[in-house]
């Protein structure tokens, strides 16, 4: 299990081999911190590797960054695969 600024490092990493100037921008500016945090206070680690996983893949296939409601609806079925309840103020409620 990697913190969530290992997480960051990676996705960052990834960006950079993957992307130019052209196709999208660091992951610092898509609010996946934000993400990482909030999905690691309702579903624990386990729940952040996934959702890393998730967004490295889809990074991959896409050769973009996943954008806000994207990173929001990947965390929302992570949380319902794992019985998680994600409550009104949550980040992945919105």
């Amino acid at each position: 299990m990697a913190s969530v600024d290992a997480h960051l490092r990676d996705l960052a990493s990834l960006a950079d081999e993957r992307l130019d100037e052209r196709t999208g921008s660091a992951p610092e500016e898509h609010e996946y911190r934000e993400a990482f945090e909030e999905l690691r206070a309702l579903g624990g680690e386990s729940a952040v590797d996934r959702l890393a996983d998730d967004l490295k893949r889809s990074l991959r296939k896409s050769e973009t960054l996943p954008q806000e409601q994207s990173v929001r609806s990947l965390g929302r079925d992570i949380c319902e695969e794992n019985g998680i309840e994600i409550p009104d103020d949550s980040w992945f409620a919105r």
